[in-house]
């Protein structure tokens, strides 16, 4: 009982986090994501291509507030 629980949450994350990184613009870490889902856990957390650091931090504060 207790893997079939943690394989559904792992699938959840794995469908989440592989959206997440093709939103970013992650097109190659989403294709790698595949063959190696940790690079979906990578993707997923790094801000989407063509934003700077400023522009991070102001989104990051514009999603907290």
């Amino acid at each position: 009982m207790l893997y079939v629980g943690l394989g559904i949450i792992y699938l959840f994350l794995l469908v989440v986090l592989g959206l997440k990184t093709f939103r970013n613009r992650r097109w190659v870490l989403f294709g790698v994501g595949f063959i190696f889902p940790i690079t979906w856990i990578i993707g997923g957390v790094l801000p989407p291509r063509g934003m700077s650091k400023v522009d991070g931090i102001y989104a990051e504060r514009e999603r907290n507030s």
